[in-house]
C-alpha cells in the first residue's frame, strides 16, 4: 500500500502553515513571536476536546487537520490526525516535552510553536500577559487577542461565534481557523478552577 504523493505534500505545507512557519520565510528578518510554554494547570480547567483545524490560503483550497486536545493540572496531551491517518502526539508537563511523531511529521515543525499558538488563543489572558516581556506585549478583548511587539500587531486572535477562533498571522498569507466546542472558552464556568 502506497499513499498518495499529493496528500502528503499538501500535509507538509499545512503543518508548515500551522506552525507559523510561512510567515518567517515570507518575512525572514522579522522578530520571531515568543513561544508560550505556560504550566497546563495555567488554564484552570481540565479539558478533553476534539478540534478541526482549517488552513486557509488564498487561493488555495482548504486544509484539515483534527486534533485531540487533553488538559489536566499535570500535562497537555495533543494528538494530530489527517484523514484518520495518525501523525504524532505531543504531551507537554510544563517543563519538557514527549514527542511520539510519525516519519511523516516535517521536521520544521516545532511542537513549541503549536503550543503557544494554542496557549496565546485559549488560555486565560492574564496568564498569557504576565507570559510575555517587552518589547513583546498582549491585548486581550472581549472579542480576541493581539500578540504585539512595540506596539506593532504579529499575531491576531479573533473569537468567531461560540464555536472557533481564527488565528491571523499579518506578516504570513494565511489564516487557521480552530474549531472547538465552546469556542474561545475551552472551559466552562462550572469546570473553572479556583
Amino acid at each position: 500500500m502506497s499513499l498518495a504523493r499529493p496528500g502528503w505534500a499538501a500535509l507538509f505545507v499545512l503543518l508548515l502553515l500551522l506552525a507559523g512557519c510561512a510567515s518567517l520565510v515570507a518575512r525572514p528578518d522579522a522578530a520571531r513571536s515568543p513561544l508560550l510554554a505556560l504550566s497546563p494547570a495555567a488554564l484552570r480547567c481540565e479539558v478533553a476536546v476534539q478540534q478541526r483545524l482549517t488552513v486557509q490560503v488564498p487561493g488555495r483550497p482548504a486544509q484539515q487537520l483534527e486534533s485531540l486536545l487533553e488538559v489536566d493540572a499535570e500535562a497537555v496531551r495533543l494528538a494530530f490526525f489527517v484523514m484518520g491517518q495518525g501523525m504524532g502526539t505531543l504531551v507537554w508537563d510544563g517543563w519538557q516535552w514527549d514527542k511520539q511523531l510519525s516519519r511523516h511529521w516535517p521536521a520544521q515543525l516545532a511542537p513549541e510553536q503549536v503550543l503557544s499558538d494554542l496557549q496565546l488563543a485559549f488560555w486565560p489572558a492574564r496568564a498569557v500577559q504576565r507570559a510575555v516581556q517587552p518589547p513583546w506585549s498582549v491585548e486581550a478583548g472581549p472579542t480576541g487577542r493581539r500578540l504585539l511587539r512595540d506596539g506593532r500587531e504579529q499575531v491576531r486572535v479573533q473569537f468567531v461565534g461560540d464555536s472557533a477562533v481564527e488565528i491571523i498571522y499579518p506578516g504570513g498569507p494565511f489564516t487557521l481557523r480552530v474549531e472547538s466546542p465552546g469556542g474561545s472558552r475551552l472551559c466552562a464556568p462550572a469546570q473553572e478552577l479556583p
